[in-house]
Order: structure tokens, then sequence, then C-alpha cells
């Protein structure tokens, strides 16, 4: 299959973004296939069964960022003609993290009103 790639960026409310990744999440528990749309744009796509899982925080200045990544392979045995059973892929070792530092970021003001 030839590669396809779609991107956008966005600016939305917290509450917009919840309901994104909520739609997703569900999408993902209930069924393999999933329907992505942004904007005009749609694409529905076949989800394996075991995926990889990646989570990335960083904090720099004034500036978080979560990158989350979903990757999985298409089912190699939908793709062999050979009456080999594959073995399954060896799970990914789990290396412990070290914990994150703390961040020097001051806390932000927030305005209350008088009552």
């Amino acid at each position: 299959m030839p590669k396809l790639e779609i991107k956008r960026k966005s600016e939305l409310s917290r509450k917009e973004v919840g309901e994104r990744l909520i739609m997703i999440g569900r999408a993902l528990a209930h069924g393999s296939e999933v329907e992505l749309k942004t904007g005009d744009d749609s694409i529905e796509i076949v989800v394996a069964d075991r995926l990889q899982w990646e989570l990335e925080i960083e904090v720099d200045g004034d500036e978080t960022e979560i990158e989350i990544e979903i990757k999985w392979r298409d089912d190699p045995a939908v793709e062999t003609d050979s009456d080999e059973t594959p073995e399954p892929a060896p799970k990914p070792a789990r290396t412990p993290k070290p914990a994150p530092a703390k961040s020097t970021r001051r806390p932000r003001a927030r305005k209350t009103t008088a009552k």
C-alpha cells in the first residue's frame, strides 16, 4: 500500500480536545474500524488487536507538550500465502523510566471574584 499521511494543526479549546480524545478512545474500545475526521476530511482505518503505545510529556519553560503515538502492523497472517503460522512478535522489554524532574515552573495566578 502506498504511503498516506494526513496532518492537521488547529487551536481548540480544552473541552474540544477532550471530546476528540474520547471519540477516538471509544472507537478503539468498541471495534477494529475507526473513522477519523478532521475538517472536511475523513478516513476509516482498521486497527489491529495489539498496538504499540508511546506517551511523551515535555515541559520546556512555559510550554508543555504531550505526544501520544499509537502504532500497529497489519496482521501478517492475512498477507502470507504459506501454511505456516507466524510466531507472535515478542513483547517489548519494559524498562522503568526515571521519575521526571520537578518542573521549575511557577504556578499561574488565578483570578478570583469577590462574593
